[in-house]
């Protein structure tokens, strides 16, 4: 009798148990419910979506095609001054041209795009008397004057003459200074310079 007693208790205990354990493994199981969210909206929705935008016009414009136009401006040009020097320096007592050595150089008008106006300075006197002293730029590869490049002076002093307005002709040419004078008295050259006005 003992015996079935100790039985009973030990099945009970164990019903117990089982019972006990099925009930907290269900709670357990309702707390860890995942809900799966319903993917058939999205799907519907995004089609409705497609539908919609498909039946949308496309927007059909009469406008009148503008093209940019293209102003041209004048560009306005600006003149500059270049100066060429003319080295040397010399003394010539003679009523005929006469070359003034050391004066050669090289000048091409080419070198100078824009170039508008030429003109020749020279620092020159003439010494003792009262005539008049002349000095030009001479054209060595023309054999000819430089047009427009002759000018004079009856100071005793140092002064800068500048010539009327150079013809120059095209290419490089090797030109020099002469001198002269009016009487029997000495022309003298202190150097010069060819101004040129350049517009660009």
């Amino acid at each position: 009798m003992k015996r079935v007693g100790w039985v009973v208790l030990i099945v009970d205990l164990i019903l117990i148990n089982v019972v006990v354990g099925w009930w907290l493994w269900e709670k357990e199981k309702t707390k860890e419910k995942v809900t799966v969210p319903n993917n058939s909206c999205l799907v519907e929705c995004t089609a409705l979506i497609d539908k919609k935008m498909t039946a949308i016009p496309t927007p059909s414009c009469s406008c009148p095609v503008v093209s940019p136009t293209v102003v041209k401006t004048n560009q306005v040009k600006v003149k500059s001054t270049v100066y060429v020097p003319v080295n040397g320096s010399g003394n010539v007592l003679d009523t005929k041209w006469t070359d003034i050595s050391g004066t050669e150089f090289y000048f091409n008008p080419d070198d100078y795009p824009g170039l508008k106006e030429a003109y020749f300075e020279a620092n020159m006197k003439l010494l003792n008397g009262n005539g008049t002293a002349f000095v030009r730029l001479f054209d060595s590869t023309a054999g000819i004057e430089v047009w427009g490049s002759e000018i004079k002076s009856s100071s005793q002093t140092f002064g800068s003459v500048v010539s009327g307005k150079l013809t120059l002709r095209g290419g490089n040419h090797l030109d020099k200074v002469q001198a002269k004078s009016l009487t029997a008295d000495t022309t003298v050259f202190n150097g010069g310079r060819i101004k040129l006005v350049v517009e660009n």
